[in-house]
């Protein structure tokens, strides 16, 4: 009797897993797409290339028209891949938005209206993710504390906040991230602390980009580093390793790298540093590599 009921209960368990879905891994891995590239894009090749997040830029909608955009996002949902709309926070017409109102010691919450109601209505269009740039200072942060209450660091946090609770509400699902600048001591000079903002956007990218400018000099360690601060710091959040697919000169020359070693940056970050993904910073600009199985086990 023991036999028949233990046979009749894996029947079942066997007949259940076959109505369902297969189990996919999350893919995270993702490219930086500025509009004028959008109908340069072959999404299977993306694909192919286990590429499985698009951070495509708003002005997609502005230069291309609402319809074309939202085919180019169709098109790429059917194939499993995520676009994300990427959009600047704290900066409007080529200039930084002071989001602090230091005289009257309070954040600007019309602006945080204004800002969270662009990204409600990407949200309504039925995008994937919302990816905020900006959301910082530029380096002036340390200038915009009136008082021990209202701070730039904690104007940057409430942002993220008010953001997460407005999306989330209407979409639990919503994917929300934000680029960071890659210094240890952000919230000085930006307002960025990864602690706080981690409580409210699901993946950090810092912008680990030490092939370029300033931080060419600090080299390979210095980037794994960087991404294990903010690995550990921005918990619960995940990171995702923001690199760039070309190197620049001391004349400030930008050099476009080979997928050779645009994959090689790849797999140091996914296998020697607390990064769970990596972000290509940016289509257009060097080769796609294949990142397909670049975590190791």
């Amino acid at each position: 009797m023991l036999k028949k009921v233990f046979l009749f209960a894996a029947l079942a368990a066997a007949l259940i897993s076959c109505g369902r879905k297969p189990v996919t891994e999350e893919n995270t891995n993702g490219i930086w797409l500025w509009s004028k590239y959008m109908n340069d894009v072959d999404l299977d090749t993306l694909k192919a290339k286990g590429i499985g997040n698009i951070i495509l830029h708003e002005v997609a909608f502005k230069n291309h028209g609402e319809d074309s955009t939202l085919a180019f996002i169709h098109a790429a949902q059917e194939r499993n891949l995520k676009v994300h709309i990427w959009f600047q926070c704290f900066y409007k017409d080529g200039k930084w938005v002071n989001p602090v109102d230091d005289s009257l010691n309070r954040y600007k919450q019309e602006y945080f209206d204004e800002v969270i109601a662009r990204a409600k209505h990407y949200e309504d269009l039925g995008v994937d993710g919302i990816h905020l740039d900006y959301i910082r200072f530029g380096g002036t942060a340390h200038k915009h504390n009136p008082s021990a209450e209202i701070t730039a660091t904690g104007c940057v946090t409430e942002f993220c906040r008010q953001i997460s609770t407005a999306l989330k509400a209407a979409n639990p699902d919503i994917i929300l991230s934000a680029a960071l600048m890659p210094e240890p001591d952000s919230e000085y000079y930006y307002g960025q602390d990864p602690a706080q903002m981690g409580q409210y956007i699901d993946i950090l990218m810092p912008m680990i980009y030490y092939h370029c400018d300033s931080y060419r000099p600090n080299g390979a360690e210095w980037a794994l580093e960087v991404a294990d601060h903010f690995a550990t710091k921005g918990a619960p959040a995940k990171v995702w390793a923001g690199i760039t697919t070309y190197k620049d000169t001391d004349t400030s020359q930008v050099v476009p790298m080979d997928a050779v070693n645009i994959l090689r940056d790849a797999k140091m970050f996914v296998n020697r540093s607390k990064a769970s993904g990596v972000v290509l910073f940016r289509f257009g600009l060097g080769e796609i590599p294949d990142l397909n199985g670049i975590k190791e086990n």
